[in-house]
């Protein structure tokens, strides 16, 4: 059991160098799925982060947490870890969701350029925590033009 640990530990170490070995060892694909608005009070809002998580593996691969930042008009409004424990088996896809806190007075700041440009950009980033490697996803795109 020892040797099979290590050697799975040895491929995705090869896999992180090398961006994966076809069919042997490939690192899991991350990307943002959705975003959708939870909970709102006066002071705060909570959103959920979708992302899918592919493993294209033969074998199963444990993840352990993230972390992430979301900008708003280039201005950070909410960065965090999640700690995760969970196994996304061989060959599956899957969808982990993330609570995001967002505190109104950040959105505040992001007022002024909202009403010049009339437009809401978002950058959403973060890694995703493997044994032996962190994936990063990326998503950036823009809401508006009213």
């Amino acid at each position: 059991m020892k040797k099979i640990i290590f050697l799975i530990s040895v491929l995705l170490t090869l896999a992180s160098c090398t961006g994966g070995i076809k069919g042997v060892a490939e690192p899991p694909k991350i990307s943002v799925y959705g975003v959708r608005l939870a909970d709102v009070s006066l002071t705060q809002g909570k959103a959920i982060i979708a992302l899918r998580v592919v493993n294209p593996n033969p074998y199963s691969l444990p993840l352990r947490g993230l972390n992430y930042n979301l900008l708003l008009n280039n201005l950070k409004v909410a960065e965090g870890a999640v700690q995760k424990n969970l196994t996304i088996t061989s060959h599956e896809d899957r969808i982990i969701e993330i609570p995001v806190n967002i505190q109104f007075t950040s959105l505040l700041q992001t007022l002024p350029g909202l009403v010049k440009n009339r437009q809401l950009t978002y950058d959403l980033s973060g890694n995703t925590q493997f044994p032996l490697l962190n994936i990063p996803f990326k998503r950036v795109g823009r809401v508006g033009s009213y």
